[in-house]
C-alpha cells in the first residue's frame, strides 16, 4: 500500500467515528441528556459559564440546521467553526498530500494567537455578567419536553 493510501486508511475510521458521534448527538434529547454527554466541570463547581459552555447544545443545533439556536448557545464556537474546519482540512491535506498544498498568502504571527486567547477569555468573562446585553452570551437552558398524558404509563 502506498504512503498516501495508508494515510487515507487511517483517515477513514476517524471520519466514520466522527459521523457516528454526530448522529448520536443529533438524535440525543438534550433536555434530559444521556450520561455519555459530558457536563461542564467548571460550571458544576462554580456556577459560572466557561467559554466552552453550550458547545454540545450549539453543535446539536447546527446538526439540526438551526444557526440562530447555535448562536444562542455558544456564539464563539459558531463564529470560529469555519476557521477551525478550514485549518483542520488544510492540516489533513498537508499530511496526506504535502506536495499539492501551497502556503497561505500570509504568515501566522504569535500576536494572532494572543488575540484569539484574549477574545476567548473576554467572552468567558462577559457571558457571566448578569446584565443585558451580556446575558445574551450565556447559553440557554433547553426546555424540558412534556410527555402527553396518553404516553404516561
Amino acid at each position: 500500500m502506498s504512503h498516501t493510501g495508508r494515510k487515507w486508511a487511517a483517515t477513514i475510521p476517524g471520519l466514520l467515528l466522527f459521523a457516528i458521534l454526530a448522529l448520536y448527538l443529533r438524535n440525543a434529547d438534550l433536555a434530559s441528556p444521556p450520561r455519555l454527554l459530558p457536563r461542564c466541570s467548571f460550571h458544576v463547581l462554580t456556577g459560572w459559564h466557561c467559554p466552552g459552555c453550550g458547545n454540545t447544545r450549539a453543535t446539536h443545533a447546527l446538526l439540526h440546521g438551526d444557526l440562530i439556536g447555535a448562536l444562542r448557545q455558544n456564539a464563539i464556537l459558531v463564529i470560529g467553526l469555519p476557521f477551525l474546519l478550514f485549518w483542520a482540512f488544510r492540516s489533513w491535506m498537508q499530511w496526506v498530500y504535502p506536495q499539492r498544498i501551497r502556503a497561505l498568502p500570509f504568515r501566522w504571527r504569535q500576536s494572532y494567537t494572543y488575540t484569539i486567547v484574549a477574545v476567548v477569555v473576554l467572552f468567558g468573562v462577559l457571558r457571566n455578567i448578569p446584565l443585558a446585553p451580556f446575558t445574551y452570551l450565556a447559553p440557554r437552558a433547553l426546555p424540558v419536553k412534556e410527555i402527553p398524558e396518553s404516553e404516561v404509563p
